[in-house]
């Protein structure tokens, strides 16, 4: 019996009917144009590097392969704009730690990343100005800017009184700096310095962090609604913000012509890249992961905003901070860790507390000197270099000595969060961070330890007549294998035996702290040379190296003597600059000359230059 016509065409009309109730298939799906979520991601400030991340994220097309289709807007003087984003004029936002203040006030903001460890805030001088310290500007014209409440903290942080302050209003112009209008003018540390140093002249900065206020920089931030409201799309651009941040922070120059050829010209590229360097420093991408979170550190920048009157003390940080699925088992060999770090932070307050002594000790010098009677010239001398030696000490206390250890933390933490989902890789990966930390740690309280004694005369100069290039053949072959590792060629010529009366310990510390660094700030595939030569009457160890170079400003404080600030090195290296210290000192006891300048190839050359020995036969020095 045949099918009639009718029955088949009703057949095939209800089968359509129900299709267009089914969702399509695969295959259909993948050929269909896909729908992308329009974001808007509010920045702090004008187009520059400090947003670097953003760019690389929209350019690469990380927020496309997640469906996003985003929106980055820059904010122009007198603009508010993370207020912006409380008032939902957009999904995302740039902030500062006023997110805090924020919050109290009711708003539902929520932090989703740090992206810089470390604030950018400063404070900036005209290096010709006669103000030395921070008790000296209290006194000055200082121009601020609204909502710069981590100055405020950190005046507080060493017993200033804001309210009997001058402060000034803030009108973005270095001219008043140049000018004399004001003594001094908050900036960022990756931004003008660089330009004002160009034009006019050097610069002395007094930064929060020396007085231990160490806030967070720039945080990414939302609000609890839109997470309420679409907690995949939340993630979603969460995802991509930080793997453009990550991937800006190894392609800094192709970023850099990024954004001169498509967000702004406002700067020179060689500012550009001067931002992207510094910046660096502060966001330690090769130190934690990108957009780490320390719960702990906002409640201590909870506390200093509690103690000026900004936030109640029992403020509540629940909500605050964005919080990630994942469970994890905390890795076998995470408990001898730990207890490796503990070591190293016990040794490293055993430093702190002798250094403290070394401290009182030295105040009471400088009272007995007071009450003594003897030449004043002489005497006022003696009390400054004693003040200069107090001054670098309390700098390595108060901020390089904690900053060691913040990476051994950090680690630590980041093991043993059971709320963190980790690959072996990564754990593997953590463990070797945790381990360079405190290899890294201990270098430099070593090195802080022996200038300490080197300074205050605890530690006698011994003079011997000394082959110096034995020396630098034993000293610098130890690192033969951690340049292997580091993938770095390391060359040590030496010629004929050259006598020279040297404290073969203390020439020794020398080699291995500039062979160390040289090694340290030199990239796969570069080269560390070590070369020993004479003309008969100077004896020359040069250590050479194709690295990233270093800042002028840190090589004439290492060369001149200056004692303020040299422990962090201006390309970011805790302790850099105390080593150079130390290394200018013990080339001086011995006689000697330490040169730094520029490597035609790129990188630094370090010169170490002492007195041929007179008098004695080969047969003399020694091995």
């Amino acid at each position: 019996m045949r099918t009639p016509r009718w029955l088949l065409l009703a057949v095939c009309a209800a089968a359509l009917f129900v299709g267009l109730g089914r969702p399509a298939p695969a295959w259909a799906a993948e050929d269909a144009p896909r729908q992308l979520t329009k974001v808007t991601l509010q920045l702090k400030w004008a187009h520059q590097f400090q947003f670097a991340g953003y760019y690389a994220a929209k350019a690469k097309g990380y927020y496309r392969d997640r469906g996003l289709d985003v929106t980055i807007l820059p904010a122009t003087p007198g603009d508010k704009p993370m207020e912006s984003v409380a008032e939902g004029k957009a999904e995302f936002g740039v902030g500062t730690t006023d997110l805090l203040m924020m919050r109290a006030a009711g708003v539902p903001v929520v932090v989703l990343a740090v992206i810089y460890q470390h604030s950018p805030l400063t404070l900036m001088l005209d290096a010709r100005n006669d103000i030395r310290n921070i008790h000296q500007l209290a006194r000055g014209k200082i121009m601020v800017a609204p909502h710069e409440t981590e100055l405020s903290a950190y005046f507080a942080a060493e017993g200033l009184d804001i309210n009997q302050m001058n402060f000034v209003d803030h009108t973005f112009d270095v001219e008043d700096l140049k000018s004399g209008r004001v003594d001094a003018m908050s900036i960022y540390s990756t931004d003008e310095p660089y330009q004002y140093a160009k034009e006019v002249g050097p610069v002395r900065l007094f930064r929060p962090i020396d007085g231990g206020v160490d806030f967070y920089g720039d945080n990414l931030f939302t609000t609890e609604g839109l997470l309420e409201k679409d907690p995949k799309m939340v993630q979603a651009f969460l995802d991509a913000s930080l793997e453009g941040w990550r991937y800006a922070m190894k392609h800094q120059e192709e970023i850099v012509d990024l954004i001169l050829a498509t967000y702004s010209k406002r700067k020179a590229r060689d500012n550009l890249l001067f931002e992207a360097r510094q910046s660096a420093n502060l966001i330690l991408a090769d130190v934690v992961p990108v957009g780490f979170i320390n719960p702990a550190r906002w409640e201590r920048i909870a506390q200093h905003y509690a103690g000026l009157g900004l936030l109640p003390k029992d403020m509540s940080l629940d909500g605050f901070i964005y919080e990630q699925d994942g469970i994890r088992t905390l890795p076998a060999w995470m408990p001898k860790a730990l207890l490796g770090a503990t070591i190293v932070a016990l040794l490293a307050l055993l430093a702190g507390l002798w250094l403290a002594a070394f401290n009182q000790r030295l105040r009471r010098e400088m009272e007995e000197r007071e009450q003594a009677q003897g030449a004043l010239a002489q005497r006022t001398g003696e009390l400054e270099e004693s003040n200069s030696q107090k001054d670098v000490l309390l700098t390595v206390i108060g901020h390089d000595i904690r900053n060691l250890f913040n990476p051994l933390l950090i680690y630590a933490q980041l093991l043993a969060d059971p709320s963190r989902k980790l690959d072996p890789k990564t754990v593997q990966e953590y463990g070797e961070k945790l381990y360079e930390a405190g290899r890294n740690a201990s270098e430099v309280l070593e090195n802080l330890l022996e200038w300490a004694l080197v300074r205050t005369g605890q530690r006698q100069t011994n003079l011997e007549v000394t082959d110096l290039g034995a020396l630098a053949r034993q000293t610098a072959g130890v690192y033969s294998a951690d340049a292997t590792l580091r993938g770095v060629t390391l060359r040590i010529e030496a010629g004929p035996p050259v006598k020279v009366r040297i404290d073969r310990h203390q020439m020794s510390t020398v080699i291995r702290n500039l062979v160390n660094n040289a090694l340290k700030f030199t990239p796969k595939d570069g080269q560390v040379t070590v070369r020993v030569c004479h003309d008969g009457k100077d004896a020359k160890i040069v250590i050479a190296d194709t690295g990233i170079g270093m800042d002028q400003d840190l090589v004439s404080r290492v060369l001149s003597g200056a004692s303020a600030d040299l422990a962090t090195g201006s390309k970011g290296e805790i302790g850099t600059g105390v080593g150079l210290a130390l290394c200018r000192q013990l080339v001086q006891v011995n006689d000697g000359r330490l040169n730094i300048e520029a490597n035609p190839d790129g990188g630094t050359v370090f010169t170490v230059t002492l007195a041929v020995a007179e008098g004695v036969s080969a047969s003399d020095a020694a091995d």
